[in-house]
């Protein structure tokens, strides 16, 4: 276990992959499940996918809650609150408003289509679906009127008819957005408290289960989970516990530790479970409360074992991962179109088994959701935009050893450039600041020019400790490391010369106050920064050297 709260988790990476991409098994498999709820369904039903799809169902968006939780520590650490909200606002809500507009209709079309209607009000179908819903619906479902209309027509009443309207897969995008915004007070609390090994009992890690049971029994036979936000209380207090967890989780390694040494006693509690679970399908089991009560139990233990599971197996690094991580939240957001408008057109109609059919739908969705992201998706600006993505960075924007070495070639061809031609030179490179105590990458950013810390003189503080960011005015980012901190932001060409860069700020990490600034280039080896307090002659000027060029201008000083 890694003691830097900042190091990437190769481990939470792999389970956030696998996560998304068992969502094809899950939705294709529920074409063919008996129990509700899907957009389209094939006319020959599985029990066997209703076992599978219904073990997939206890852990599956738990852990994706969960993992949220976890991630949002390390966020709000490198961000702060304000730049945390947006990130929030923009990589969530930008997805689902777009995919509420471009792929919501057509999954709900289809779903009419169909002859099934689930809206904020509940789930329809039609009389001829009806015998299928019973195999778990005794009593039955309402019944939906005939749905016979083109799509042009139908579109404008999806955004005009709330009873039209569906998020679909995107619910769980609006729940996180939502949840994580009202929590966040909570979880500026939880990063407060100091963080200790103190070995964790491990009846605490188990102690989720009873809340969770809790809501299970008490909360479920009434909001049995339509997904509607406002009216589907069981789900919203089920998937907040979860979410809550991962923060708490992520936050003291004491309860990771722990979580290290349970995975083995927490999967075989889940299975056991589980095995009772099945035994309640069969009707062997008739108390709802303790099948309700079961759920709770096994989705918790799922989490854990998994969590324990991907620490000691996955806590490594390939290309592959680097692509799949990326695409994961983008694949999450267009899988679902996939299946439905390729089990509805392609799959359903022919006359296979099952079998053929689960096999030929899950190739088909995913074929076709992989072209989209990356031949549609991946290389463009806008869609990537759309879907939650970061702007593809150039080599620069990255501040590992491989690209300082980067930066610093960089810099020295474009200190060779500025000498074949005059007037030439740019701020662009890396540079000794403070006479030399650090190095600063300046590099181009979506704001003009930026500037972060990649090096330090004396990293450590005088216990020893890797220096942290220990005077910023935001509590949360306290704990950052300096190396990595951006300090030098929006800095653009000046209309007075063309050697001047202006309208940015610098922080200093060493007082946590942020300045206006200034840079201008002496030549092409020398900067001159000029830090001020809202009028330029109200502050101080340093001077930094080019990495690279400390031989040469030494040489250069007379003695």
């Amino acid at each position: 276990m890694t003691d830097d709260p900042f190091a990437r988790r190769y481990d939470i990476d792999w389970l956030r992959v696998g996560a998304t991409y068992l969502l094809f098994v899950f939705h294709v498999g529920k074409v063919f499940d008996p129990a509700p709820f899907y957009h389209v369904r094939n006319d020959q039903l599985s029990f066997a996918l209703l076992v599978v799809c219904g073990f997939i169902g206890l852990w599956h968006m738990p852990l994706f809650f969960l993992l949220a939780g976890w991630s949002a520590v390390s966020s709000l650490r490198a961000r702060g609150t304000a730049a945390f909200a947006r990130e929030r606002l923009r990589r969530l809500g930008v997805p689902l408003i777009a995919g509420c507009i471009l792929l919501a209709p057509v999954i709900k079309y289809l779903e009419l289509r169909s002859g099934l209607d689930l809206s904020h009000r509940g789930l329809r179908v039609s009389p001829a679906l009806q015998d299928g819903f019973k195999m778990v619906i005794l009593s039955g479902l309402a019944v939906a009127p005939p749905f016979d209309e083109r799509f042009v027509d139908f579109l404008p009443t999806f955004f005009t008819h709330l009873d039209r309207f569906t998020w679909s897969h995107l619910w769980f995008v609006a729940y996180l957005l939502t949840f994580t915004l009202v929590l966040l007070p909570l979880f500026l609390r939880v990063l407060r408290y100091p963080a200790t090994r103190t070995p964790v009992p491990a009846v605490w890690l188990y102690a989720p289960i009873l809340p969770l049971a809790v809501v299970q029994v008490v909360l479920r036979p009434y909001w049995p989970g339509i997904q509607n936000l406002y009216d589907d209380w069981a789900n919203v207090a089920y998937y907040t516990i979860f979410l809550v967890s991962g923060f708490v989780v992520a936050r003291f390694p004491a309860i990771e530790q722990r979580v290290d040494e349970e995975w083995a006693r927490a999967s075989i509690l889940g299975l056991v479970t589980t095995l009772g679970l099945l035994l309640g399908v069969l009707g062997v089991i008739e108390s709802p409360s303790a099948i309700l009560a079961g759920t709770a139990v096994a989705g918790w233990c799922f989490v854990v074992a998994a969590l324990g599971l991907a620490r000691r197996f996955l806590s490594w690094r390939t290309p592959a991962l680097d692509y799949l991580v990326e695409s994961a939240f983008p694949v999450y957001v267009l899988h679902q179109v996939a299946i439905v408008v390729g089990g509805y057109f392609v799959v359903l109609p022919l006359s296979l088994g099952i079998v053929a059919k689960f096999v030929l739908l899950l190739v088909v969705s995913v074929a076709g959701t992989m072209v989209v992201y990356h031949f549609g998706v991946r290389p463009f600006a806008a869609p990537r935009f759309l879907l939650g993505m970061r702007a593809r960075a150039c080599a620069l924007r990255k501040v590992g050893v491989p690209a300082r070495i980067a930066m610093a070639l960089l810099s020295a061809g474009l200190a060779g450039s500025a000498r074949e031609a005059r007037g030439a030179g740019s701020p662009v490179g890396v540079w000794y600041a403070e006479g030399g105590a650090a190095q600063v990458a300046v590099e181009p950013c979506a704001e003009g020019l930026c500037g972060r810390v990649v090096w330090l003189r004396s990293p450590f503080d005088e216990d020893g400790c890797e220096l942290v960011d220990r005077n910023n005015p935001d509590p949360v980012l306290r704990g950052r490391p300096v190396v990595g901190i951006e300090i030098l932001r929006g800095l653009n060409p000046s209309s007075r010369s063309a050697d001047v860069w202006s309208g940015g700020d610098i922080y200093d990490p060493t007082s946590g106050r942020t300045y206006r600034c200034e840079v201008s280039l002496e030549d092409e080896d020398h900067l001159r920064l000029r830090g001020y307090l809202g009028v330029r002659w109200l502050g101080r000027t340093t001077r930094w050297l080019r990495v690279g060029a400390e031989q040469r201008t030494c040489r250069d000083t007379p003695r």
